[in-house]
């Protein structure tokens, strides 16, 4: 189902935007005009099913457009906006077709009975078009939509003065709990695959199966609770589960039934993060987040499983083997930063074996989103008015966020494809310098122990070529500018430490002491201990 949003001011387009979730409902914004005649250009070209306009409009006004639209062959459903409580100035309108009105600013229950008119209507005129508007019985549900949107207000941070949640929650018949409460999230595992191959796509039916599946073991335990969708995310439940203190064994009796039942039902396999025990509706969020990080403790290898807030903190840390994300995110950042990289199968290898599933199975939610924030970094210093950057930045974040790991792959696969197309050059002058000035920093950083081999292999570059490289660009070989690095830092530490000079040349890298006065005499004109001397003079 097409939408097209028609209205002069930009925060009625993202209110509505944002509203509701029109993807998750079945419905595409698939055009934001600002006037009656982008308007129409949009309408004759993307031939939406439902437009939503307002009335006052420079160029062409809504009522100038809907005399065109009924002109024209769409046949499109009007809902119409006005700033104006005044019926009169609206009337024309309805004449001219318009299916409903709402005023500004537009509340979300409104918006959601007014598109279960148009709903009504498409089906009446056609029945064929059922499946492709299955958000008919979400829309008919509106007040659970409505409870999904509130808990998911509240743990995305929005909602958090616990008077107004109680209060939102009684005018959607929503009853918070009033003593002590768990919070228990359900993750569904490999969501879009099945989604895709088993349900035809259809996610709507599979959140209600899941749904009814969640709230009818809720009731054979015996507890009391509500079960909510996470409208922030695509494959996630919450159980909002009030228990008294001696209630915990009905809850992992629950659980264990809700682990069983999942899989034979809906055919995924779903893991639980289990939240400590809260007494106040302000500490939601709180409990929410315990939740997830529950279930970013166990193995991505896992299919299911169960945890528990108050074990995390219990689990042995693993020391991650992350070697092939370090030297990826190094070779990007290479890549990124002097725009050219000499071994771009290197490149490509390093990320696929860190892509492998066996590689990523081992990891837990907790530490492959620590390695993906950090090839993210390099990322993010690619141009931020590249558009495509940033679309394709958005969709990974929100991959790694949700821990969907088929998508992920995918996605950085892209990126990465994106990156060697548009930003890996041959070694122009440009890029050369580039490249000296990365491994100078890089060397000042680092001239106690850095070599010629370890340049080498780390910027993957020839070492005659790079001495050549650096020789014409700086007008010194790099051994002469690494000595002269040393050589500052020995005189620093001689002029401002008490240090002995045996010390400070093993800290700027010789461990023979008589080689190291040698060289600090070539390049100053006297020994360690005259300029000690002469420095404090």
């Amino acid at each position: 189902m097409k939408v097209l949003i028609v209205d002069d001011e930009r925060s009625v387009h993202e209110q509505l935007k944002q509203i509701i979730p029109w993807e998750e409902l079945g419905w595409r914004i698939v055009g934001h005009a600002y006037n009656g005649e982008e308007a129409k250009c949009m309408t004759a070209d993307r031939m939406p099913h439902l437009i939503i306009t307002d009335i006052k409009m420079p160029l062409v006004d809504g009522l100038g457009y809907m005399e065109w639209l009924q002109a024209s062959e769409v046949a499109a459903k009007v809902i119409v906006l006005s700033g104006y409580e005044d019926f009169e100035y609206i009337r024309p309108a309805f004449k001219n077709g318009a299916i409903d009105y709402l005023l500004k600013p537009v509340q979300q229950a409104e918006l959601l009975i007014v598109l279960g008119k148009v709903v009504e209507q498409l089906n009446e005129e056609s029945r064929a078009m059922e499946k492709e508007i299955n958000e008919k019985a979400v829309l008919n549900m509106g007040i659970v939509l409505m409870q999904d949107q509130l808990m998911s207000e509240i743990i995305e941070g929005s909602l958090q003065e616990e008077n107004e949640m109680i209060v939102r929650g009684e005018q959607i018949l929503l009853q918070l709990p009033e003593r002590g409460y768990y919070v228990i999230v359900a993750s569904l595992t490999d969501f879009d695959k099945h989604v895709n191959s088993r349900y035809e796509k259809d996610r709507f039916s599979l959140y209600y199966a899941v749904r009814n599946v969640l709230t009818e073991c809720l009731k054979e335990s015996g507890l009391k609770g509500d079960v909510f969708r996470n409208l922030q995310k695509s494959n996630e439940f919450l159980l909002l589960v009030t228990v008294d203190t001696g209630e915990s064994i009905q809850i992992d009796e629950m659980l264990r039934r809700l682990n069983d039942s999942i899989q034979p039902a809906v055919r995924l396999m779903v893991k639980l993060g289990v939240s400590l025990r809260k007494t106040r509706l302000e500490h939601l969020r709180v409990a929410y987040r315990e939740g997830v990080e529950a279930i970013e403790s166990l193995k991505l290898g896992e299919a299911g499983g169960i945890a528990y807030s108050n074990m995390v903190g219990e689990i042995p840390e693993r020391r991650m083997e992350l070697s092939y994300w370090k030297e990826l995110r190094e070779m990007l950042e290479l890549l990124i930063k002097t725009g050219s990289l000499r071994d771009q199968d290197a490149l490509v290898s390093k990320f696929e074996q860190a892509m492998k599933d066996e590689a990523l199975m081992t990891l837990s939610g907790i530490e492959l989103k620590q390695a993906f924030r950090s090839i993210l970094k390099a990322f993010e210093a690619l141009p931020q008015e590249d558009t495509t950057v940033l679309t394709l930045l958005e969709s990974v974040k929100a991959s790694v966020n949700e821990l969907r790991i088929d998508q992920l792959k995918q996605q950085t696969r892209e990126m990465l494809e994106y990156v060697l197309q548009n930003y890996n050059n041959d070694l122009t002058s440009k890029s050369g310098r580039q490249l000296v000035g990365t491994i100078i920093q890089y060397t000042t950083d680092y001239y106690r122990t850095v070599t010629l081999e370890e340049i080498s292999n780390k910027f993957y570059i020839n070492k005659n070529y790079f001495c050549s490289l650096f020789k014409s660009e700086t007008g010194e070989s790099y051994l002469e500018f690494l000595t002269k690095v040393r050589m500052e830092e020995a005189k620093r530490l001689l002029k401002d430490s008490d240090l002995k000079a045996y010390e400070i040349a093993e800290l700027v890298g010789y461990s023979d002491q008589r080689y190291f006065s040698q060289v600090f005499r070539k390049h100053t004109g006297m020994k360690p201990t005259d300029y000690r001397k002469a420095s404090v003079e």
